[in-house]
């Protein structure tokens, strides 16, 4: 896999840069509006993998769709019903939609929204009556609405490089108050085997829940699905935490 720092990155982000604009490495993507070296290397990184692999599971770097379909059925354990509205952030190609249809939940009115121009492209062409939405929740995009019962997230810490843990919680803090019910989003995990051999980021969960508990009423961790992830359910009021349907 290419990183940050290779010759190819770096002749990819030179054309990124003169699209997109630059925080100039300063990794405040969020506020000001502007990308980031780890926003430009995404951009760039999973463009390449939908260009090479097409709409699979290969193109966002997930082993198998097993996998990452797994993690879906995590996320909506934490208690998304039928007809509520989600905000699915880093939604990639529309791979959650896809399955939460294939499973029995629509949505009451959804909004993908991806840093990547092509996913977000290839998602509107693959459900024409849903709305996808170009951009990152931190620089405060122009939504179709101010909040929704839902915002998820899945998969898209591992290639923080720029004080990745900052950026982690800037980001759930975010999604934290477009949400109305609660959130839920995973990460890999620092209890992961391999450490030597990893080179995305993996926080870790028990941090990462402690400090979860300091912003909303109510917080769950779950690790009983994969060793090497973990997920986070985060509710606005103990009554929304009431309708999780995973039981530890």
């Amino acid at each position: 896999m290419a990183s940050p720092d290779s010759l190819w990155f770096r002749l990819l982000d030179l054309r990124t840069r003169r699209r997109f604009g630059s925080a100039s490495g300063t990794g405040e993507t969020a506020a000001s509006g502007v990308l980031d070296r780890d926003d430009r290397f995404t951009i760039t990184h999973f463009s390449r993998l939908l260009s090479r692999h097409g709409q699979t599971h290969a193109s966002l770097e997930w082993r198998s769709r097993e996998s990452q379909e797994r993690r879906f059925g995590v996320l909506r354990e934490a208690g998304i019903r039928d007809g509520q509205s989600v905000l699915d952030v880093g939604c990639g190609t529309g791979d959650l939609l896809d399955w939460m249809r294939r499973h029995g939940v629509t949505p009451g009115d959804y909004l993908g929204l991806d840093i990547t121009p092509a996913m977000v492209e290839h998602a509107r062409a693959r459900f024409p009556d849903h709305r996808f939405q170009q951009g990152c929740l931190l620089s405060g995009p122009d939504l179709p609405r101010e909040s929704y019962d839902w915002v998820v997230a899945s998969g898209i810490f591992a290639h923080r490089y720029e004080r990745p843990e900052a950026y982690m919680r800037q980001m759930v803090e975010a999604m934290v108050a477009r949400a109305t019910c609660g959130v839920a989003v995973n990460s890999l995990s620092r209890k992961a085997p391999n450490a030597a051999q990893w080179t995305m980021f993996h926080a870790d969960p028990e941090e990462t829940l402690a400090w979860a508990k300091t912003i909303v009423p109510v917080a769950m961790l779950r690790e009983d699905y994969d060793p090497h992830d973990f997920t986070l359910y985060l509710y606005r009021t103990a009554a929304a935490a009431r309708t999780m349907t995973w039981r530890p």
